[in-house]
């Protein structure tokens, strides 16, 4: 599940949050980190350069119907994982997702936030000054034929283009950090962006936790460790 955070770039694409606090966690919907979505223009590609980094192979998650793209995943463990996103080979990409094609190695393009409720979650932002697009289903199939669906939900703001989108995972759908291969953890996020301190407050209004915002110019850049690797993936160059 994945959707562009920038246009590359354009064209796709501080100060650390702290823990909620007992008064904070009752007012606001049960959130956390959820993915990190990386493309490249195949998915060999980016199964080969991942496993090269990290010494870990992303396993097949499946097709996703109607956009042309494909995907990998590994576990980062506690409801967390990295989706590895490609265009499928031959397919028709929309503009945003054409985009892929011109990436010759993983960068960072989004990443995604969870939602324990999709209503509490538009609530809580709306309720801090936010404006939010309407939640839209999803859904794919596994190589294994398992059904996986979600719905989705966005900031309406031109101006945090670094914005996570939510999703909420459908009762009886198995999360993917579950079922893909493991043997990495998340060891930092750091968004940075001019409009950081806003970005920080939307997601402080759902109680998101373990993310680093800073002002500078916009990137992302995800911290992993695998074993005794240690790997850093960003976004395309601006």
């Amino acid at each position: 599940m994945s959707r562009l955070v920038l246009p590359l770039v354009v064209l796709l694409i501080g100060a650390v949050r702290e823990p909620p606090t007992q008064a904070q966690s009752n007012m606001t919907p049960q959130a956390q980190f959820d993915h990190l979505v990386v493309a490249i223009r195949s998915l060999p590609e980016g199964i080969a350069e991942f496993e090269s980094l990290t010494g870990i192979k992303a396993g097949v998650g499946g097709k996703h119907p109607g956009r042309g793209t494909e995907n990998a995943l590994v576990s980062l463990g506690g409801g967390r994982y990295v989706e590895i996103i490609a265009p499928q080979a031959g397919a028709t990409l929309s503009p945003r997702d054409e985009a892929m094609r011109q990436l010759d190695h993983l960068k960072v393009i989004n990443w995604a936030v969870s939602v324990s409720d999709v209503e509490e979650g538009l609530k809580a932002l709306r309720a801090g000054g936010f404006a939010v697009q309407l939640p839209q289903p999803g859904s794919r199939v596994t190589p294994s034929g398992e059904r996986l669906e979600w719905t989705t939900f966005g900031l309406a703001d031109p101006s945090l283009p670094l914005a996570p989108f939510f999703i909420r995972w459908s009762p009886g759908t198995k999360h993917p950090s579950t079922t893909a291969p493991g043997g990495c953890t998340l060891a930092g996020l750091t968004v940075q962006d001019a409009a950081s301190d806003r970005l920080a407050a939307a997601l402080n209004a759902l109680g998101v936790g373990g993310v680093t915002y800073a002002k500078g110019p916009m990137r992302i850049e995800a911290r992993l460790t695998c074993g005794d690797k240690s790997v850093t993936l960003t976004t395309p160059s601006m």
